[in-house]
Order: C-alpha cells, then structure tokens, then sequence
C-alpha cells in the first residue's frame, strides 16, 4: 500500500514507516518521527460499529485492533500490544467476535450509545462599528450573510446573538427588543455576568442536563424557535460609531470585551462540563481600539504594531512618545496576548472552538488574538471586505462544506466538542503534538501512560491526550515521536483515539492504529523504503514555524527570529544530505542523493523562501492568518503552500493531437516553479492555495487586447484563454477558505504574486540583460534552487 492510498483509508501519514532497532541509529535519521494525522478524514468510508463491538484492554485502556496477539491455543483471549496484558475476546450481539479484530479495520468509528447533553451551539459576536465610503455596502452584506448562514444550520441548532462597537450588546431572544448592554471598557468577570443576567455558574442547564433553566433560554435559543426573531434583530441593526473628536481618530471598537463577554455569558450557562460542542463566531470589521484587547489607541498618529515592534516588545519596553513622535505602545501587544490567553482556556474548558470571520483592508489583531482560534481548533477566514466572494463563499463553505454534494451525509459536517488521545508501545514515546490543540493533564495514578511520554517536548507536549474543540475534514494534527531501543526487530504500534460528537449530537469514537515496522539497524533498503519525504519535510516545516509562532516575553528564554530558523534549516539538510548521500570525501561531483531522498532539500529552499519564515512585506495580520491555515491543513495543501503548484498551457501545442495516444491535447502540464517556465506564448496557472492566479505571456496579452478570442475565426484562441479558467473553478470547489483569484499579464503590477514564488534561475543579478516579454526575468538577490542545492552538497561531502 502506497502513502496516499494509506493517507485516504486512515487519515495518517507517517515520516518514517520503518525505523531502526536501537535509539541512537533512530537520532542518527535527522528528520524526526512524526504521524500527520486527519481524524475527521472524508476520503474513503470509515467502518463504523455498534457499541457492543467496542472493546478495551483491562489494563491500560487501548482499544481492540487488527494488531494485538492471539495465540493459536487460546483463540479467546487477545493480548494487547501496548501493555502485554490478556482480555478475553467478548462476543457481539449478533454471536460473532468484534469486527474490530479484522487486518482490514485499521481504522474503525463505533456508535458509543451516548448523546450531548444539548444541542450543538452557534454563537454569533457581530461587529456593528463601520464607516468611510462602503459603510452602506460592506454593512448591508454582513447582515445578508449573518441571515443567509442561519438557514445553513441544523435544525436542532441552539443560538445567541451579541453586537458590539463601542459597546457590546447582548440580546435577548425571548423578548422583542430586549439587549443587555455592557461597558465595552471594562473586563468583566464571571460573578459580574451572574449577577446582571441572573445565572448561576453552570446552573443554565437543568438538574437532568436535558435542557436550558428558563433564565438561559432568554440568551441561548434553538434555531426554529428564535429564527424570526434574530432575523428582526440583524435587520434593525445600525452602524454602531459614536462621535469622534477629530476627524482624524479610529472608531472605537471593543472587540476584546465582546469575546469576553461572549465567552462569559457560555461559561455562566454551561459552565467546565462540557455540556456539548459549538462554535463562537466572531465578525470582525476593524481594528480593536478600545476596551481589554485593544491593540492600537484611537489617533491616527499612532501606528498599529509592525513585525520590528513585536520583536522588540519580547527584550523591552519603550515610551509612547519620543521627540514628539508617535510611538507603538509595546505594552498594549503583551497585555493583549495575555487577556485572549485567557478568553482561549476558558472556551477549551467548554469545549466551544472560536472561529474568526475578518472583513477590513487594514490589521484588526488577529496576531494577537489568533491562540482564541488555534487553541480551540477554530477557522480563520481573512477578507478586505464583507462584501467579497471571499468572505461570503467561505461562510457558506464553513456551516455546510459539502453543500454541494446531496449524497453526503449532514451529520457528517463538523466535529464538536472533540478530544485526541495517543497509545504506544513500550519502544515509542511522545513528545508532543503541533497543530490547533490544547494539550490536557496526563493521568498521574496510570503508569504505562506516563511512561509513554517523553521528557522532551515538542509544541503541546508532556501529555498522551489533547483538547480539539472543532474538527472539520481538513484539520490535521502532527504528533511527534521518540524511538527507544527495541527489544527485537518486528513492529512497534500507534494508536489514535477520536473521540467528538456528531451536529446530532451523539458521541461517536474513531480509533485508527497504525503498525511502525522495526528494522535491523543496518537494513538500509527497507530504511529508504520506509521515508515518506513529503511527510519528513512537514515535519520539519510544522516544528520550525511553531518556533517563530512562540512568543517569549521573558529574556532568559530563547527567541527565535527567521534568521535563527533559516540557519537551523540549512543544519538539517547539511546534515541529511550528509547521512543519506552517496559520496565520495571532498569530492562534490561524486554526490548523489537517492530519489527517496531527493526532494527534501528543495522542499526546504521553497520554506526558507516563503512568508512562512520571511515576514518581510507582510503585516504581522497576515503573517498569524497564513501560519493558522498552515497548522490546519493536510499534508497536501500545506505542501502546496510551501512550494506552489504550477501549471502551463502553450498555445503551440494546445489543441494539437498526441502522437502516442491520438487524443486531442487540451490539459495543462505541470511545469518547475521556476523562471524558465515563462514564456511569450503561454498561460501559466500558479496555486499556492491562498491565490489561484492567471498569467499571459506577453505575445498572449497582445492578443487578448486585440479582442482576437470575440472574432469570428478565433475559436481555438478563445478556447485557450478559457482553458485556465476552467481549470481554476475545479480548484476552487473544494478549496476553504476561499483563495483570492487574480488574473494578470506579462508585465502587470500583480504578477509580482508569480514573480515572488518562481526559482531566479534566471535573474537580473545572473544575467542581467536577458530578458523575457520586457522585463527582466526575476528582479530578486534571492539565491537560485541549484546554486542552494550545490552549496548544501559542498558542504556536506566536507563534513
């Protein structure tokens, strides 16, 4: 079985499928150990059971598997793998053994039996305060979206709904009219929201945990109930900007204290247990200026936080004002990181993911409210405006991803309230998982558990067990591991438990357990065999960006900046090449890497190359949302990401029969992601999944000026142009959040989004008068893939 084919029946792809015997030839492999993991996979069906086919190990609590040993002489009793201890094989219902025994159900989804205490939850939190010219517009289309989207929801569905601007408005929705209001200055606490809403922590659901207490009913109602309602109350809604002094002032926005009250207002009604699943959406229109949270004071003079302040506000702390100059507030970046913190550990506790809608051209702090979103498993979906395709798609696409497709199952959407939890077996450790998760307490009294951690710890480590909150078919989880000396070459075995709840609300379990074959430390053939490099290289990826993503405010701890990282990657692949290359000492023309091996070094380059490491022309905004979307995608979309995909069409082959097969030519070919694809004559077709961009040749852009695909006669041409299009409608069905479209030609100003991404193989500063449609090829100091690769190779054959 292929990676991919894997991939598609488990959800797990592994960077090393075979790993040597002893410890120290496992550290010797230079790319860590690690399974990327897509619990809520959609790519094959999951075979799901009753709960009487569910069984445990006695003993340490790992479930049934395709793996545990059956000795010929007591068919009965299966021992488990993890712990060695003997269970008696229980017979189902139906008077046959559990089907999950059989070498097919390596991944298997049981039906616990069990329902919420509640329906699922969609908070809204909706930012009233807009203004400049497309007040009207970009208003108008945010309460069409916010009324569309409640169409998309469950039936079954409980809502609340809180506005905020200056202040922040939580509504009633058993009384027509009826808001309570709050001081969007001031951070409250929970006794604060149960004594002006009259709640009592945890006391919004009833004794039998079947319903809402009446007072909880005012704030949280099911969607059949309170649609006519919500829908009066987003019509009625008006643009919340009080008077400024100045003309020259931001409006004042309390986007820190409508989360804290939204959160608050859940916590008061469910309180810690857990009561169900859900999701607080936020809608965000602008910059946080007023209240806990800001990150910017209201004049205009001041400057929202750059990159070089964030930096610095981790050594020091500067004046505000300087030679009567305005300076960036540092304080204010701490303080906010700290308050979202917070607003992040309380939803986990409930077990409700934040999901962070933003619609505005300009920073509105995601930077430092984004470990709302990461820790409870939330989406992020970035806009310039409410009134894009952008924002709106994505919407729809997040409440119903499969809308599209009748035959798909709706209960199938989105996973709530979910919880992962990791086994292995005596020769692995963990040492943490990197991915939107919150890390939960490690069983002190189990000691085969605590023992399966490793001292090390890597991104939400020191435990077996994490906290996912929302889980949709994309999200994916990297967990890392540490090889310990085995006792004999055989296999090692990891299992992944699931647990969530269903938008019906019941609580399912999906196991999935995967065999790690253990090798003689000298078997290099099957070594090779077993490395999936594009598994090796996120691995890779996923711990180098969650370095840059760790903030450290306290100097004795270390912190990394891009250059710390970059050199870091150069280390690892000097010294993988050293490990895995043929060569002959000092001798550069005899290296050669195997093509097991080969791509890592130039998947490295592209990461070195990308916004992912460099933030340089990237607002620290921006810099949050690409890196959030990163730790949430599979292995694919991150790839492509990192290293875009390019496609090219070339008029002078387009259309043209194929020698070999006969058929008429009119797919794309995949082409390097490098300068030399360019050309007078062709469409090129980058994705790097956040853009989907079209590129004309110049001889191309002439053409299509000349209006020649509207003249009669010019069909082949007007089939060439449409080609791409259509190609970039295929991507864009499936793609969430949607990615921005551009459609440019040879020499416009935004074919700088193709420019940035390609190899300058040919460049200004190799060559600079050659030149292609004009211009110069590449105009970067950037150094080419090959000149990279040789300098890696020169080094380690030196080594």
């Amino acid at each position: 079985m292929s990676f991919e084919e894997q991939e598609d029946r488990d959800g797990v792809r592994l960077s090393w499928h075979n790993v040597p015997k002893s410890k120290l030839q496992s550290q010797h492999n230079i790319v860590p150990l690690a399974a990327f993991y897509t619990p809520f996979n959609n790519k094959s069906p999951v075979i799901r059971l009753p709960v009487s086919h569910f069984q445990s190990c006695r003993q340490c609590k790992a479930i049934l598997n395709p793996f545990v040993s059956i000795h010929s002489n007591q068919p009965e009793v299966w021992r488990c793998q993890f712990c060695g201890f003997g269970n008696r094989l229980l017979v189902a219902e139906d008077g046959s053994y559990s089907h999950g025994i059989q070498p097919e159900s390596t991944t298997v989804e049981y039906s616990t039996g069990k329902t919420a205490s509640l329906p699922p939850i969609f908070f809204y939190c909706i930012d009233t305060c807009f203004e400049y010219e497309d007040v009207a517009d970009a208003f108008a289309q945010l309460k069409e979206s916010i009324l569309l989207s409640l169409s998309y929801l469950p039936s079954n569905t409980l809502v609340g709904f809180v506005t905020f601007g200056k202040h922040v408005q939580l509504h009633d929705l058993s009384v027509s009219n009826r808001s309570y209001t709050f001081n969007g200055a001031k951070d409250y606490e929970l006794k604060n929201i149960e004594t002006i809403l009259g709640l009592n922590v945890g006391m919004g659901v009833q004794r039998n945990r079947a319903q809402l207490s009446p007072a909880a009913q005012r704030f949280l109602q099911p969607i059949e109930i309170a649609e006519y309602q919500l829908s009066t109350i987003i019509e009625r809604l008006s643009n919340n900007t009080f008077p400024r002094p100045h003309p020259n002032y931001r409006p004042e926005r309390a986007v820190g204290c409508a989360l804290k009250i939204s959160s608050l207002v859940l916590q008061a009604i469910l309180g810690k247990g857990c009561a169900t699943g859900g999701h607080l959406m936020c809608f965000i229109g602008g910059v946080a200026t007023y209240g806990p949270g800001k990150i910017v004071g209201t004049p205009l003079k001041e400057p929202i936080r750059s990159h070089h302040d964030i930096d610095k506000s981790s050594h020091t702390q500067l004046p505000n004002l300087s030679n009567g100059v305005a300076k960036v507030d540092l304080s204010l970046y701490k303080r906010a990181k700290i308050f979202y913190e917070t607003i992040a550990r309380m939803l986990v506790d409930m077990g409700i993911s934040c999901d962070i809608f933003i619609g505005s051209y300009d920073q509105v702090g995601l930077s430092e409210m984004d470990e709302v979103a990461a820790a409870t498993g939330g989406v992020v979906v970035m806009s310039d405006s409410f009134s894009t395709g952008i924002f709106k798609q994505s919407l729809i696409r997040f409440l119903r991803p499969e809308a599209n497709n009748e035959d798909d199952d709706a209960d199938n959407e989105m996973a709530l309230n979910a919880t992962l939890e990791c086994r292995v077996t005596s020769d692995l450790q963990i040492q943490g998982l990197i991915g939107h998760a919150t890390s939960l307490p490690l069983k002190k009294d189990n000691t085969a558990l605590n023992s399966s951690v490793s001292p090390l710890s890597i991104g939400q480590g020191n435990t077996n067990s994490w906290k996912l909150c929302g889980v949709n078919h994309q999200s994916t989880y990297a967990i890392y591991f540490d090889k310990l000396d085995s006792p004999r070459p055989g296999n090692a075995s990891i299992q992944l438990i699931f647990h969530y709840e269903s938008l019906s609300g019941e609580k399912r379990v999906r196991v999935t357990t995967i065999p790690l074959g253990v090798i003689p430390d000298t078997d290099h053939t099957n070594l090779e065999a077993g490395f999936d490099q594009e598994a090796g290289f996120m691995a890779i990826a996923r711990s180098s960006v969650d370095k840059l993503q760790t903030q450290v405010f306290n100097s004795t701890k270390t912190a990394y900046d891009h250059t710390d990282v970059a050199k870091h990657l150069d280390k690892i692949v000097v010294d993988f090449c050293a490990r895995f290359g043929v060569y002959r000492k000092k001798q550069l023309d005899s290296f050669c890497l195997s093509h097991k091996f080969s791509f890592l070094p130039q998947f490295v380059y592209h990461l070195r190359r990308s916004p992912f490491i460099r933030v340089f022309n990237n607002s620290p905004d921006e810099t949050s949302y690409i890196r959030h979307v990163l730790m949430h995608e599979d292995l694919i979309n991150s790839l492509i990401m990192i290293q875009p995909t390019l496609y090219s069409y070339d008029i002078e082959k387009f259309g043209a029969e194929d020698p070999e097969t006969g058929e008429i030519n009119g797919d794309p070919e995949v082409v390097p992601l490098d300068s030399m694809s360019l050309g007078h004559t062709k469409i090129l077709l980058l994705d790097t999944f956040f853009h989907i961009l079209i590129y004309h040749g110049s001889t191309v852009a002439q053409w299509r000026k000349a209006n020649y695909h509207n003249m009669e006669g010019y069909e082949h041409f007007r089939e060439f142009l449409e080609a791409p299009k259509e190609e970039a409608l295929e991507i864009l069905k499936d793609r969430f959040p949607l990615p921005r479209f551009i459609d440019c030609d040879d020499g416009g100003s935004q074919a700088r989004f193709l420019m940035a991404k390609l190899n300058p193989s040919t460049s200004y500063s190799s060559n600079p008068n050659h030149m292609y449609g004009g211009q110069f090829d590449v105009m970067t100091d950037d150094t080419s893939l090959q000149s990279y690769i040789t300098q890696i190779q020169r080094l380690a054959v030196t080594k």
